[in-house]
């Protein structure tokens, strides 16, 4: 039996300069224990082989399960959001698929063409949609750097009934996140390129660049491009199929986001109780080892405001240059 045919093995990794791609095998309690599906999810003993790109392409995996995908803007809140998800017994959770990231970084950079990526992305979705063990549903959360792939997948034949929630959080807090660590502000950077092209392609055609002199404007600008882009889907030909979930909200008030959330996403509203009750509250989500709640949260977002109220300020200034010269944007960054 083909790994293309075994739901036991996971596309792990994507290389395209070699035509290829990774099956892994992860047993269900590794893939949910696994805050990135990366080269920190690998097992002491990987069993894995590498498998011509012609046949994924040509592959026809069956697939009974659906799936469904969580998309933010990084670094707020979306692992805690998917290890809630896992209070659901029949779903299987997927962090960050790394294939994902290499066809959105190839995508952006145009080293692939749109109609191959689309293909490729339909069947990489396919495979990941054969949920381990018991599970009957796959949430598959991205990388924050993968929101190009939103409008493609919401348009794709070959997953019509594919749902998305789209979390981000206000200006402040995500600036204060960023700011308390510095490997957080590379993450950002690196992303605004790819973010800044897709919010200028926003803009009317006069709008050509968006000045930006600091760290803390360029950040400033990656997030207004996010809030621009979800803006843009929610109110799209398929907004139906996504629900925009402010991290603030959810911490403030579980029990009514958490079931709109399990709503929007089919989810039997027993699993409610069990996700609210969760242990993953009171834990780091991306080293659970750690312990880590909303109030050990909000004390290191009072230390960040007070150590870079300057940067903060700068980022706020910056949006609202932004939202002066851009009004029709002013109801997506609000």
């Amino acid at each position: 039996m083909s790994l293309l045919d075994d739901p036991d093995y996971l596309p792990f990794k994507l290389d395209l300069a070699q035509r290829r791609v990774l099956m892994l095998r992860l047993t269900a309690q590794q893939r949910a224990d696994a805050a990135f599906l990366d080269e920190r999810a690998l097992p002491a003993a990987p069993v894995a082989s590498w498998v011509p790109l012609s046949m994924l392409l040509d592959a026809r995996p069956s697939v009974n399960s659906a799936a469904d995908f969580v998309f933010h803007i990084g670094h707020c809140g979306s692992t805690l959001l998917s290890r809630l998800l896992q209070a659901w017994p029949d779903v299987q959770v997927l962090r960050e698929p790394l294939p994902l990231r290499t066809l959105a970084a190839a995508l952006e950079a145009g080293s692939l063409p749109a109609d191959e990526g689309s293909v490729l992305l339909g069947k990489l979705i396919a495979l990941w949609r054969r949920p381990a063990a018991s599970a009957t549903r796959t949430v598959i959360k991205a990388t924050s750097s993968c929101n190009g792939l939103i409008a493609p997948l919401l348009t794709s034949t070959q997953d019509e009934g594919a749902r998305a929630v789209l979390l981000d959080m206000p200006l402040v807090p995500y600036l204060s996140t960023l700011f308390k660590a510095e490997a957080s502000i590379g993450d950002a950077l690196a992303a605004e390129p790819g973010r800044r092209a897709d919010l200028v392609s926003r803009l009317d055609a006069q709008a050509t660049a968006l000045e930006t002199r600091t760290v803390p404007e360029r950040c400033a600008l990656g997030w207004a491009a996010e809030r621009a882009r979800f803006h843009a889907l929610a109110r799209g030909p398929h907004a139906a199929r996504v629900l925009r979930v402010d991290f603030e909200r959810l911490l403030a008030d579980p029990a009514a986001i958490l079931s709109e959330i399990a709503a929007h996403l089919q989810l039997s509203h027993d699993g409610l109780d069990a996700a609210l009750a969760s242990p993953a509250w009171s834990r780091y989500s991306k080293a659970d080892a750690y312990a880590y709640d909303a109030s050990d949260r909000q004390h290191d977002l009072a230390l960040a405001g007070h150590r870079f109220a300057a940067d903060i300020d700068a980022g706020k200034r910056w949006l609202d240059r932004f939202v002066q010269q851009h009004p029709t944007f002013a109801a997506a960054m609000s």
